[in-house]
């Protein structure tokens, strides 16, 4: 079943800063139509990210909780979704 989960940085509501950011286990997504799917080397969470925790973009990018923030990423391409064109595996 590990095969199947990713560790991942999310949070279940606007506010509460570093303290609210709590360390998972999800199940790996499947790419939807347009979407790819990346094996991530290095995240980093920029000041976009801590303004949308904070709920001062909510009305441009509001956001369904659990929330799993990183705007900045590294990382390879593992899948690809539905009418991806501009990526490969």
């Amino acid at each position: 079943m590990a095969e199947n989960l990713m560790h991942a940085l999310q949070y279940n509501s606007y506010g509460g800063g570093a303290a609210a950011l709590k360390h998972v286990e999800v199940p790996i997504p499947t790419p939807n139509k347009g979407e790819i799917l990346l094996k991530l080397e290095a995240i980093s969470l920029n000041p976009a990210d801590w303004k949308i925790q904070k709920g001062m973009l909510r009305p441009l990018l509001p956001r369904k909780f659990p929330f799993i923030p990183a705007s900045d990423v590294a990382g390879e391409v593992v899948k690809v979704g539905p009418g991806v064109t501009n990526y490969k595996v």
